[in-house]
């Protein structure tokens, strides 16, 4: 099983931050970076996906994110 983590980068200077999942299938790292996502403020559009979450449609609301399978 490959080692999963979330990373958090700060960039102290512009104070804009990025959240990073590695070692996650599919759209697993959404439910991951969620409780990130929500206490920092992460909003809707300023996701960007990995190539291994695309086999998967994603809806988003506001406080839930739903995984639809093709």
């Amino acid at each position: 099983m490959q080692e999963r983590a979330i990373l958090v980068h700060f960039d102290s200077q512009t104070g804009q931050f990025k959240i990073e999942a590695e070692g996650f299938e599919g759209l697993s790292c959404l439910e991951a970076t969620q409780v990130f996502e929500e206490a920092l403020g992460v909003v809707e559009g300023d996701r960007t996906f990995k190539p291994e979450a695309s086999s998967a449609q994603v809806k988003t609301t506001q406080n839930q994110t739903q995984r639809l399978r093709q």
